[in-house]
């Protein structure tokens, strides 16, 4: 089992750190665990399932496909929980599959622009820009 819980954590491009950190344990309970100097109990199990869809089955015997195809996902949850199209579900879901290199390539990237956004005084012909509000006259 702690093989198959590699193959999750690396299937969600997940490091040990951050992999805890989405099931409340640390780095080195993961560590532990995946090397089999800590068994897995049962409510362990039955959080990586919940948290990340994972075939309980599969997990605990390598039977069957590795996602719970029953239950929805956390993207399509998600989406149905705030009501994104499918242009902007695709969006989020491209994004989650990228490396998280590429991720933080992604958010720097996105910090500039928003920086120099902030520093841009406001387009007048822009929508929502009411010069008649002015206090001067």
């Amino acid at each position: 089992m702690n093989e198959r819980l590699i193959t999750v954590r690396k299937y969600f491009h997940r490091t040990q750190k951050d992999f805890g950190d989405a099931l409340g344990v640390s780095r080195d309970v993961i560590a532990s665990l995946e090397s089999g100097r800590v068994p897995i109990k049962d409510a362990f199990v039955k959080l990586v399932c919940r948290e990340f869809g994972v075939n309980e089955t599969w997990l605990r015997t390598g039977a069957g496909s590795m996602l719970d195809e029953s239950k929805p996902s956390i993207l399509a949850r998600l989406a149905e929980e705030k009501q994104l199209t499918p242009r902007e579900q695709a969006i989020v879901s491209a994004f989650i599959d990228l490396s998280p290199q590429d991720r933080a390539a992604i958010m720097r990237y996105m910090d500039s622009l928003v920086e120099k956004l902030s520093q841009t005084p406001p387009d007048p012909q822009k929508k929502g820009f009411d010069t008649a509000s002015s206090s001067d006259g």
